[in-house]
């Protein structure tokens, strides 16, 4: 039996057994703090706030691309 079988991969991408412990759960978690830190901000530079939500905007799209690119992976 290999060590890091099917049932295992899937575990560690995914999370197992209900449990909010995946990458992508974790990768998910990271997104949904981030937007709320952003909503938490008290910006009242408009131009500030603006450049701010140009980073956000971005961290979240490659969270986004690096969940996606996890999920094309195939286990076997």
């Amino acid at each position: 039996m290999a060590l890091y079988d099917y049932d295992f991969c899937k575990h560690i991408v995914y999370g197992s057994w209900g449990f909010d412990s995946g990458i992508i759960n974790n990768l998910q978690d990271a997104i949904d703090e981030i937007k709320k830190n952003f909503e938490d901000m008290d910006l009242e530079n408009a131009s500030v706030q603006e450049e701010m939500k140009v980073i956000i905007d971005q961290m979240i799209s490659e969270l986004k691309s690096l969940i996606d690119t996890i999920n094309s992976v195939q286990f076997r």
